[in-house]
């Protein structure tokens, strides 16, 4: 057998040695810390106990019901409601879109489109100025045919598809407000 090269095991000790020099850059976004309410409400510490610490106001209509739902759940993850030092307020906004596929032999569209648009502010507890501000869209796409029933059932699940992705999407840009420590 013969011997490895040492120029390779020189690049290979480099890279080894590069490596562990950035594995310290690196923080995992749930990582742990111990998490602390200051006097004034605010939770610092750890992204999982500072996203459980939001408290979603409630969203007008159905759309929004589900929205608050889904976005809850994915902030605490099933648990219970923390101390609350933040307050999430959601304002969405369905709009209806057409879509260029029509059925030639009966002029009816074959498929639709719902767009959801979503603003969303993060305040702190018990103040009047937010402190992230963003908005966040999400498209459904559904089939839709003669049947009118089938079709009002098909819109349904293309706003509750549309409001999943928006909480997914406002959990997503929360932790990483969070997690970039402000």
């Amino acid at each position: 057998m013969s011997s490895p090269e040492p120029r390779r095991l020189a690049r290979l000790g480099a890279a080894f040695v590069c490596s562990l020099a950035l594995a310290g850059c690196f923080r995992p976004v749930y990582g742990g810390g111990a998490a602390t309410v200051t006097a004034d409400k605010t939770v610092s510490g750890d992204v999982e106990t500072r996203m459980k610490s939001v408290d979603v106001k409630p969203i007008e209509g159905r759309v929004g019901g589900k929205l608050r739902n889904e976005l809850i759940f994915l902030l605490r993850g099933g648990a219970a409601k923390g101390a609350t030092a933040y307050r999430l307020e959601i304002s969405p906004l369905i709009e209806d879109g057409q879509s260029a596929v029509v059925d030639p032999l009966t002029n009816v569209q074959e498929t639709r489109t719902i767009s959801l648009r979503a603003t969303f502010r993060l305040y702190p507890a018990g103040s009047l100025d937010p402190i992230f501000t963003a908005d966040t869209v999400a498209i459904a796409t559904y089939f839709s045919g003669l049947q009118r029933f089938a079709n009002v059932r098909a819109a349904r699940d293309a706003e509750d598809r549309a409001a999943t992705q928006i909480a997914e999407r406002i959990r997503t840009r929360v932790q990483g407000y969070f997690a970039a420590g402000r």
